[in-house]
């Protein structure tokens, strides 16, 4: 059981939240705590990532279509080439 006692503004917050989530306290509770879990374990994944220069960290931050992506690039140097 968690028992928190909240200032006036934070009480008309959390009113407003629920009445227009349609949803308890408690679950209001559990998806935020659940989505600040995940927001830190990703933030925490990421930096580990990155301390260690693994190939992971570089396709998380890659282009989805990458050769794509060369291609074009390409294609306009070599038009830019053309055109001089």
């Amino acid at each position: 059981m968690l028992t928190q006692e909240l200032d006036h503004e934070t009480e008309r917050y959390l009113a407003d939240i629920l009445a227009q989530q349609n949803i308890t306290s408690d679950a209001l509770i559990r998806e935020l705590i659940r989505d600040r879990w995940l927001s830190l374990r990703h933030h925490n994944l990421t930096e580990s990532q990155l301390e260690l220069g693994s190939s992971t960290t570089a396709q998380i931050h890659r282009p989805r279509n990458q050769k794509q992506t060369i291609a074009d690039f390409v294609r306009r140097k070599n038009l830019g080439t053309q055109v001089r």
